[in-house]
């Protein structure tokens, strides 16, 4: 990741991200059809419209946002379809069923769970292949590219809160959808998220030879679960934010605890108070604060629709 040293532009600002959503082609959902060889996807692009930092990336972690796609954090785990021969009633005529529209999809991330810790490791480097998936993604600088994360929404996933649990797919797909009917998905206001940084983690943490004198060793990265408070600006001098008084403000988006209160219910026994300068000497990353990157839906859109079809 760049170093916080790195000398800042004149202009202070905040990043922000733009996110767009498209679903894959066909754009289409069959009632006849419950394993697709071309199921549906949602994708979802994010890119930088603005930073004070224009020319470098920005690592956010998936994690407990809009883009998570781990399996018991998915933003997308509460999506499903909603039947409009439900919600028109299964004593309707055929007339009143066809004024009932298809409802819209809400993309947003789950709800955290805020009484117990995550886990004990603040490096959340070795959470990546854990089962709870702490997945980071990387967004190009202003004006370079953009980052993608990819859902599949299967049939079976999108009619499994419908019918009996124990319904084959194919009887619910032709039981509660309606050929013809255009389902959107969009974002919710929830576009967040707990943890980024400047910089990218291609870097895969190993120690290996850098590119000074011979046996020099670059410092093995280790994200830090901490962010910087949010009265600090993203544009700041050299060592403003290894002070005391930072280390004392520092927050925990990720794992929900002070470590500065023992009587947290989620600290651990032992757990020091972190001393920034030094773990950023031993290779540590720390959040820049929350407040400095809004998240905001594109104007173009794209095609985030699908349409049933028989």
């Amino acid at each position: 990741m760049a170093s916080q040293q790195d000398q800042p532009p004149q202009d202070v600002g905040k990043v922000q991200l733009s996110l767009s959503l498209r679903t894959s082609p066909p754009h289409t959902l069959s009632v006849h059809d419950p394993s697709p060889s071309e199921p549906l996807r949602l994708v979802a692009a994010v890119e930088q419209t603005a930073s004070p930092f224009p020319e470098r990336a920005v690592t956010v972690l998936a994690k407990y946002s809009c883009l998570d796609h781990s399996p018991s954090g998915d933003a997308f785990a509460l999506l499903h379809i909603k039947s409009p021969r439900i919600i028109a009633g299964p004593d309707d005529d055929d007339d009143d069923d066809a004024q009932c529209p298809a409802p819209e999809l809400t993309l947003r991330p789950t709800k955290r769970v805020t009484h117990v810790r995550v886990s004990g490791d603040p490096d959340l480097l070795k959470r990546r292949e854990e089962e709870d998936g702490f997945d980071f993604v990387t967004v190009p600088p202003v004006g370079r590219g953009r980052a993608e994360v990819v859902w599949e929404l299967s049939p079976a996933r999108l009619v499994r809160k419908l019918g009996r649990a124990d319904e084959p797919v194919r009887d619910k797909l032709l039981r509660f959808l309606r050929p013809g009917d255009v389902y959107m998905i969009a974002p919710s206001s929830h576009l967040r998220s707990c943890w980024w940084a400047f910089g990218s983690l291609e870097d895969d943490g190993e120690e290996e030879e850098g590119p000074g004198e011979k046996g020099e060793k670059k410092k093995k990265r280790k994200v830090a679960r901490w962010t910087l408070p949010d009265d600090l600006p993203l544009v700041r001098a050299p060592g403003m934010d290894e002070t005391e008084d930072v280390a004392r403000r520092l927050r925990d988006l990720v794992d929900l605890h002070d470590v500065n209160r023992l009587s947290s219910r989620s600290a651990v026994e032992g757990e020091q108070r972190p001393v920034v300068r030094d773990m950023r000497a031993e290779g540590w990353v720390f959040g820049e604060p929350e407040a400095g990157l809004t998240m905001v839906t594109a104007k173009d859109q794209g095609e985030a629709v699908f349409t049933i079809t028989e």
